[in-house]
């Protein structure tokens, strides 16, 4: 009898814990970094524990009202006693605690509704199949896939589509908001501290994805400023004879097609990534590597194989062609 009891309290304790570690599934939102993020961390909270409360008061109110049951036999009072238990604790408690907890969340809401500074930097994010396009109006310049902000500043993020709904979600700076094609969204978020955040598309939009991150990099206002100046230059003219012929197989390929490189080849119709500045990104293909020589590589002759789904096709070219590319577009070891 032992032993059949083992796996049948095996089971049990299964289907007990499996929803609580589903629930856990992104620890992040508990971990602000920025006043979105901290109100909505605060309302779930106040939710949590409202419904901690609860639960505690109507297993009080059952239980009270249970041991009365059994005592009104003998004292008929005591029956009366348990229905106001049950009415006060089972439903009038809990229900003032809920609407009290519901207007705290909805004044929360309207915090998160406030409009920024009209000084505030503006960004505008694209969603697309599978990578995220960032462009900085006010600079001049687009990137992908690495979000730079400045700590202590609100930043309005302009959110929109270039094919299917997409959801631009920061857990630690903010919450989540879809990006529909032909609508323009909104959201302001900011970072109380330095560091690097990670992003992700929270709807689901394809077979890549889970593939779809992003970074925010959130630098001191002077580091970003001279990033932001680095990142609006245009692409330096090729300095080896290396690189040279990474210039000319970049023009010959298909790559001119999709990418651009300003200042040194503009694509006819940008489908990709401007590849402007490639090297001072950490990752390639929206977080999926990291961006070194090798990895380029890879991604350049196998994008399916490691992203599969993605838009971008396999380039075929000899060792010689791949290494002069890599050289162009500027990636260290």
């Amino acid at each position: 009898m032992r032993g059949e009891r083992a796996p049948r309290l095996h089971r049990w304790w299964t289907v007990l814990t499996v929803p609580l570690l589903a629930s856990c599934g992104n620890e992040l939102a508990l971990d602000p970094q920025g006043p979105g993020a901290v109100q909505i961390a605060n309302s779930w909270w106040i939710l949590y524990w409202a419904a901690v409360a609860v639960c505690l008061i109507v297993f009080a109110a059952l239980f009270a009202a249970v041991w009365r049951r059994r005592q009104s036999a003998e004292h008929p009072q005591a029956e009366v006693r348990g229905k106001a238990v049950v009415l006060w604790g089972g439903a009038v408690i809990p229900l003032l605690l809920l609407i009290a907890t519901t207007v705290l969340i909805l004044l929360g809401m309207r915090w998160l509704d406030a409009a920024p500074p009209e000084d505030a930097l503006a960004v505008r994010v694209t969603g697309h199949m599978f990578w995220w396009e960032l462009e900085y109006p006010d600079a001049g310049f687009a990137t992908a896939n690495e979000l730079h902000i400045p700590v202590g500043q609100p930043v309005r993020l302009e959110l929109e589509s270039a094919d299917v709904i997409h959801s631009f979600w920061v857990p630690q700076l903010h919450g989540k908001t879809e990006l529909v094609p032909g609508r323009t969204n909104e959201l302001v978020i900011q970072a109380d501290a330095p560091g690097v955040y990670e992003g992700f598309c929270a709807e689901f939009c394809g077979q890549g994805h889970s593939h779809m991150r992003l970074l925010v990099v959130a630098q001191m206002p002077a580091e970003f400023d001279q990033w932001l100046e680095q990142q609006a230059a245009d692409a330096s003219p090729p300095d080896t004879e290396l690189a040279e012929q990474g210039r000319e197989v970049f023009g010959r390929l298909i790559c001119s097609n999709c990418h651009s490189v300003r200042g040194v080849s503009e694509a006819v119709v940008e489908a990709g990534p401007d590849l402007t500045h490639l090297g001072s990104r950490s990752t390639l293909a929206a977080r999926t590597l990291p961006n070194t020589r090798s990895q380029l590589a890879n991604w350049i002759t196998d994008p399916q194989g490691i992203k599969p789904g993605t838009q971008m096709p396999a380039t075929p070219m000899t060792g010689q062609e791949l290494d002069a590319l890599i050289e162009f577009l500027g990636v260290a070891e």
